[in-house]
């Protein structure tokens, strides 16, 4: 199944693929995925806020550092990681969910990795903490926040993904407009049950084909300096340099 999901990507034209891991589990198979398609695909291990949220037991984050400190040369980047605002109102579980966060924070700072990080309804918390560490590399996953903060986040040299919903998602093609083109990362995240032309399909990298033509389309560009664009920034944020 995974091989026919890369051999696709692939014979589309998808030249490089970043797997996210949401726990220790998930992390060390995506490091193993990484190993199997060298070249084609590169390791983000992290634990997810949801991670957080659903645990019925405290989280080992000394496992996960070790983890992380370990493998430090094969991994790309730490994530995904993040606050999530939606799910979580529980006082004590949102607590758990900031010190996790900042635990990867910090351990991504120690290791000079780029963070994907998630932030649904908690933007402003995560654009917070970021100032109180070193890191030069930041990627904000399907970036749903307003489209105020897109200056500062530009500012601050960070990036922001879109993905499959930008073909049918009005919100998501507003923060796209607004986004400067320097920017602007493609993704398709997963299992997501996307609608639009992709209703009823499994999420495949792929999508992000149809995602980089429709990003084309709302910056009114050519479609090739679109493309080249969005390959060099994902190019400068997984560069080693700082």
């Amino acid at each position: 199944m995974v091989e026919k999901v890369v051999e696709e990507a692939t014979a589309g034209g998808v030249t490089c693929l970043l797997s996210n891991g949401m726990d220790y589990e998930s992390s060390a198979r995506t490091l193993a995925l990484a190993e199997r398609y060298a070249g084609k695909v590169l390791a983000a291990v992290g634990i997810h806020p949801w991670t957080v949220t659903n645990a019925n037991e405290p989280l080992d984050l000394k496992l996960f550092e070790e983890f992380v400190l370990s493998n430090r040369e094969r991994i790309t980047a730490i994530g995904e990681i993040g606050l999530d605002g939606q799910y979580t109102q529980d006082v004590d579980k949102k607590s758990k969910q900031h010190e996790t966060f900042q635990h990867c924070l910090g351990l991504a700072d120690r290791c000079k990795l780029p963070v994907m990080i998630h932030s649904r309804l908690a933007i402003d918390d995560v654009l917070n903490l970021l100032p109180n560490y070193s890191l030069t590399k930041v990627v904000l996953h399907w970036y749903s926040g307003p489209t105020e903060h897109l200056q500062l986040i530009r500012d601050r040299g960070y990036f922001i993904t879109v993905g499959p919903s930008l073909l049918y998602s009005k919100r998501t093609q507003e923060i796209a407009r607004t986004a400067d083109l320097s920017i602007i990362l493609t993704e398709t995240d997963g299992p997501v049950n996307y609608y639009g032309p992709f209703k009823g399909k499994p999420t495949r990298p792929n999508f992000v084909i149809d995602v980089v033509n429709k990003l084309a389309e709302i910056k009114n560009e050519n479609i090739d300096r679109v493309r080249d664009k969005v390959w060099k920034n994902f190019q400068t944020v997984i560069s080693h340099k700082p």
